[in-house]
């Protein structure tokens, strides 16, 4: 097991309980509450990192996602080929503005 980082987030892998690593009696061990009682994880237990969260994506990051997925959409429409390896420009009037829409609203519900 990777060293134990103070204050870092972990997940006990029996059940998904949280804990946090803390200093007790000068050993670095994984602490979590129960029913408002703090108590200190054994060491037999399997505990890992709790992975973080993803940052929000921005504004023009989701934008830029739902011109991705509207270009595709023409693309289909048209019986165009996709050119994928160019980023659409965001100042161009969507072929579907609700598509473009309702990608964001995801997006930003999703964060």
């Amino acid at each position: 097991m990777s060293p134990l980082v103070l204050g870092q987030r972990m997940l006990r892998l029996e059940d998904g309980r949280k804990g946090v690593v803390a200093l007790v009696e000068g050993e670095r061990r994984v602490t979590y509450e129960d029913r408002g009682e703090l108590l200190v994880a054994p060491k037999r237990e399997e505990w890992i990192p709790e992975e973080s969260p993803r940052p929000p994506l921005r504004a023009e990051e989701k934008l830029e996602v739902a011109m991705h997925a509207d270009r595709a959409l023409c693309a289909i429409d048209r019986h165009e080929p996709l050119r994928f390896w160019e980023r659409p420009s965001l100042s161009d009037e969507p072929y579907d503005a609700n598509l473009v829409l309702a990608i964001i609203a995801y997006l930003s519900a999703r964060s």
